[in-house]
């Protein structure tokens, strides 16, 4: 029964993110949490609304603890990353993104969000092995046009 609630919560807080209403999928996120705190989905899922809310702090909180319950899981470390980016810890930012490539090899979101970091740092070379990286994977994708600004800005 709690499993069967579990999932309702997770599904009407995912309904709310795509309506824009990310305080109440939190609501539902949190509830969903205290039915099943080894739920690393609740979390990572949770993590996101505070994101689009822009309350990276939690959200890098909440990505956490979806790590620790799933360290294997590759988008955890993506997220982690850029919230900590957004707020300015980049050492654990870089990091997150390696161990995110590490996961998935051709994971070309986490070498655009640590060329990003790079940039950022001014650590040119860095910036450009990375984003010429997201090119060589993903020729296609639409991050493609960003990291082509990006490494146009380092020339």
């Amino acid at each position: 029964m709690e499993e069967q609630k579990y999932n309702e919560l997770i599904n009407q807080a995912m309904s709310a993110m795509r309506n824009g209403n990310f305080e109440k999928a939190i609501k539902d996120l949190t509830e969903a949490i205290n039915l099943n705190p080894e739920g690393a989905s609740a979390f990572s899922f949770r993590g996101m609304a505070y994101g689009h809310l822009g309350k990276f702090d939690q959200g890098s909180k909440d990505y956490s603890k979806a790590i620790e319950l799933n360290p294997n899981d590759s988008t955890n470390f993506l997220q982690r990353g850029l919230c900590c980016f957004y707020i300015n810890q980049y050492e654990q930012s870089i990091n997150d993104f390696t161990e995110a490539i590490r996961l998935r090899p051709d994971y070309h979101l986490a070498y655009m969000g640590r060329g990003t970091v790079y940039r950022e740092l001014n650590q040119n070379v860095n910036a450009r092995n990375d984003l010429e990286k997201v090119i060589s994977l993903n020729p296609n994708d639409v991050t493609l046009s960003d990291a082509k600004n990006l490494l146009s800005n380092l020339r």
